[in-house]
Order: C-alpha cells, then structure tokens, then sequence
C-alpha cells in the first residue's frame, strides 16, 4: 500500500481536455486517449516543502499521479503526454479495477523542439493486486528519493547521471539560448538602422541628443550580446572612460542638421554644451 506523508497531499483531478494540446489536433490519438484514460489524478507531491529534504542536482520534485484505465492496459505514448504537463519526475500508479502497477521514468533529456523535459526509458512493475503496491521515501535529498523509487519500481538500480548526457542536454539548452539571442540580435540591427534614418531626418537639436543617447545604449547591448555569445563568460568590471575634445566631424556626424548654428561666420569653432 502507498502511504506517503500527508503533507504531500494534493488530489487534484486532471482534466482530460489539459492533455488535448500536445495531440496537435489529431483525432485518432485524441480517440486512444479518451478511451483508454477514465481519470487522471495528481495525487502527491515531493518537493523541500512538503517532505523537508533538499533538492538534488537532477531532481528538484517528484510527482504521483494516479491514473485510472478504462481497460488493462497503457501505451507509453499516453504517459509522455501526460508527464509532458506535470513537467518534472513523476511516478504514475496506474489502476484498473482491483489490479495496479507503478511506473516511472530514468533520465529525463530536454527537447528543444518544444522546451519540455521528455523521458527517455520507462520501467514498471507487474499487474499487482493495488492495495500491494508500495512506494517507501528513502534517501538524503530528492535525487536519492527518485533513485530509489526506481529501484522499488523496476527492481534494479538507477542508470549513473551520465556526465554525457548531461553534457548533450546542457548543449541542447545552450542551442535554445543561442537561438534566443540571435533573435535579439536582429532586433537590435533593426533597432538601430531606425534610430540612425531618423537622426539623419531630426532637425531639432533636443531630440537629435536623445536618438544619440538611445543609439549607444542599443549599441553598447548590442556588443554585450556578442560578447556573451563568442566567451559565454560576462566579465563585470569598472568601465573606463576617456574624456578628449570633440572633434567638429564627430559633432557633426551625430548633429548633422544642428552642428552648422555652432560655428560663427568665419566658420571658427567656439564652445557649446549638451543639454
């Protein structure tokens, strides 16, 4: 019998319309679904909160979802679009009429595709009377906690955190980031050839100063994402500024409708300020 702490309790029915989204309107599959689940219930969680054992590297919670079937059997297919919802670790007790089994996954790897964590390989234990069942809390932290669930569950040890995989899934987060980035990458172009026509457009002297000031700020995040993107290292330091006069081309070039009303008539330069 499962018995877990009833701080863990939630209970909460999961409607079946929650799980229509990642069928991507295929009605065959939406049929096998609603056939073969009569009720999904999330049942328990795990987490610091509820059990007052700390996180893992892998593992920061773990779920128990109950489902009910409308006949003896379950395709893997119906717990990766279920556990797709749940999104973290999950240990499903399936049940039909008297008879139960529990399942639960080993690795879990990201997929770029639709930014969820997918299983990799389910294990299960056999048709068992459902009052057999038994699921014991045993470890230091949640990473210990899901191993040995999985040993309880399919009767072997869990597989070793690959650094490889690891490794692959961290590259496959990194591929989505730099996705990401060149998105703002473009944004920021766009941004800046627009501030550019419109300084070489604006007559008035004021708003030429704060297209200046909003072109090196987009200009300045611009270099700090390519900065990121080539070393992956952000290095903070103090930034060193130069001060030197300013030469006439270089007003000029940010001013260009403006610049002309600071020169006298002998075209001789004399001093101005920015306000």
């Amino acid at each position: 019998m499962i018995d877990l702490p009833g701080t863990t309790n939630v209970y909460k029915r999961l409607p079946k319309e929650l799980f229509y989204k990642y069928l991507n309107d295929d009605s065959a599959s939406r049929k096998i679904f609603t056939d073969e689940i009569r009720s999904i219930i999330w049942i328990n969680t795990l987490s610091p909160e509820t059990i007052a054992h700390p996180t893992g590297q892998n593992v920061t919670e773990i779920a128990i979802v109950e489902i009910i079937l409308n006949r003896q059997a379950i395709s893997t297919t119906i717990l990766e679009i279920i556990n797709r919802e749940i999104d973290q670790y999950a240990v499903f007790l399936v049940r039909y009429e008297e008879w139960g089994q529990l399942w639960c996954c080993d690795h879990q790897m990201f997929n770029p595709q639709t930014g969820l964590f997918n299983c990799q390989n389910y294990h299960q234990t056999n048709w068992m009377s459902a009052d057999d069942l038994s699921l014991k809390i045993n470890g230091m932290n949640l990473d210990q906690i899901y191993e040995n669930f999985f040993m309880q569950i399919a009767g072997k040890a869990f597989p070793v955190w690959s650094d490889k995989s690891q490794k692959k899934n961290d590259e496959l987060i990194e591929k989505v980031e730099q996705a990401g980035k060149f998105e703002q990458l473009e944004r920021l172009e766009a941004t800046i050839k627009n501030l550019e026509s419109q300084m070489g457009k604006e007559m008035q002297f004021g708003k030429q100063v704060k297209l200046a000031t909003d072109l090196k700020t987009t200009r300045e995040e611009l270099q700090k994402i390519k900065r990121g993107m080539s070393t992956h290292i952000e290095i903070h330091q103090p930034e060193i500024v130069t001060t030197q006069e300013e030469k006439p081309e270089g007003v000029s070039a940010y001013f260009p409708n403006v610049y002309m009303k600071m020169r006298d008539n002998r075209r001789n330069r004399f001093d101005y300020s920015l306000i």
